[in-house]
């Protein structure tokens, strides 16, 4: 499975659907990057944060609400101000008049906060694939593990076996029994730790779609294929696009759009209101009519900016560095994942062949009384360990082209 296809749907969120069940059958890469984007809590906390930016946007774009008051004067007083006769009762609406552009400020602002936000989702949806791909790639190499601890187990017995009918009929020194008995212990040794390491791993797996058990069989993949890579320059063009890039690109226009929302804060709201009142001395009433204005709007407002300007400086500087961080992990990613393969085919197409060879020709003189017990013992444990250390650097390259390729995913790649 490609992992650029994966990331794809990652950012398109065309993985996001969870089947409602599973069988313990094989499972493929796609389908664990799929239950991984339809049911890590992970998505369900960021969908929750993107309403609620969604609300906050929604709030500031309203207008200033209208208000209602009255007042009630001039009653249960003394002389002629007691009772209700020469009471005043006032009734009046009010509505602030925004001024300077502060409700379209507001606007802006929301809609920065609600990119923001769906730049975040994006980012964790990357995240996660490359969590479930590292996840499954443990998965399939500790099952290869596991199957080279069984084939060793079984070559030690056979060879135990060996050694035994050889010691009996007085062909081999007793030592080499217990040699060849030592052997097949640590070769079992190595058969549980395998079968443990693979367990965790398979649990480890499942957590990131939610489950406690693993309801699959086995991982399968094309282990052994290692897949090209572009050239590094092609994959370096692509940082500026990815959501980790953009996320501080983000910021600074929410910054911007504070900015905004405090330079139009300079300039004062007028609160204006309108009512009636009834005099009930004369049994009159009239219009009354009140309008308010703030003041020191602007000194408020010149440290809501200064405090902006100096926010925007900390994001710039901060993208400056996050540019240079992430093209030098990039670069180190691409140098270990290049290390990685010309281990793999130095491993397959000279050291494994030359290992298999020696270990032929030790056993052949081994069978023949030419060579000790130690000398095949320790040709055989050679090739395990050769075998062992291709599967860690296949495994590594796998993990790492995973790691270059959620640092190199961007929002264009939604694109057909």
């Amino acid at each position: 499975m490609n992992l650029r296809y994966l990331l794809v749907l990652a950012l398109a969120g065309t993985c996001g659907v969870a089947l409602p069940g599973y069988a313990a059958e094989p499972l493929r890469l796609d389908q664990a990057v799929s239950r991984a984007l339809g049911a890590n809590p992970l998505l369900v906390a960021e969908k929750a944060e993107l309403r609620a930016a969604e609300a906050r946007s929604a709030r500031g774009a309203l207008p200033k609400p209208l208000t209602i008051g009255g007042e009630f004067e001039n009653f249960a007083g003394s002389g002629m101000l007691s009772g209700v006769r020469s009471s005043e009762t006032t009734l009046r609406i009010g509505k602030v008049l925004e001024l300077g552009g502060k409700r379209p400020a507001r606007e802006a602002l929301g809609r920065a906060e609600v990119d923001e936000q769906l730049n975040q989702a994006d980012a964790v949806r990357v995240a996660l694939v490359r969590e479930a791909t590292s996840r499954f790639i443990d998965v399939v190499a500790d099952q290869e593990r596991l199957a080279f601890a069984r084939e060793r187990v079984q070559l030690a017995e056979r060879t135990r076996r060996e050694v035994a009918s050889w010691v009996n009929a007085a062909r081999n020194p007793e030592s080499d029994l217990r040699s060849a008995e030592i052997a097949l212990a640590e070769a079992e040794l190595e058969l549980e730790d395998a079968q443990h390491e693979l367990e965790s791993a398979r649990v480890t797996l499942a957590a990131i779609w939610g489950t406690l058990e693993p309801d699959f069989s086995d991982a399968v993949g094309d282990f052994d294929v290692l897949p090209e890579l572009p050239q590094l320059a092609a994959l370096a063009a692509r940082l500026p696009l990815t959501p980790g890039q953009r996320h501080a690109a983000l910021q600074r226009e929410t910054a911007d759009a504070r900015r905004r929302v405090a330079m139009a804060s300079a300039k004062p709201d007028i609160d204006l209101s309108l009512g009636v009142r009834r005099l009930e001395g004369l049994d009159d009433q009239g219009l009354v009519m009140s309008v308010s204005v703030p003041l020191g709007t602007r000194a408020r407002a010149g440290h809501s900016v200064s405090e902006a300007d100096a926010e925007i400086a900390a994001i710039d500087a901060r993208m400056l560095s996050q540019r240079y961080e992430r093209h030098q992990q990039l670069f180190a990613a691409y140098q270990e994942l290049a290390h990685a393969r010309h281990e793999v085919e130095r491993l397959r197409t000279a050291m494994i062949p030359k290992a298999e060879e020696a270990v032929a020709i030790t056993r052949r003189g081994f069978e023949q009384g030419r060579f000790a017990f130690l000398m095949l013992d320790q040709s055989q444990r050679k090739l395990f360990d050769l075998r062992i250390r291709q599967l860690e650097a296949t495994a590594r390259y796998h993990t790492l082209l995973a790691e270059i390729e959620s640092l190199t995913a961007t929002v264009q790649d939604t694109i057909p």
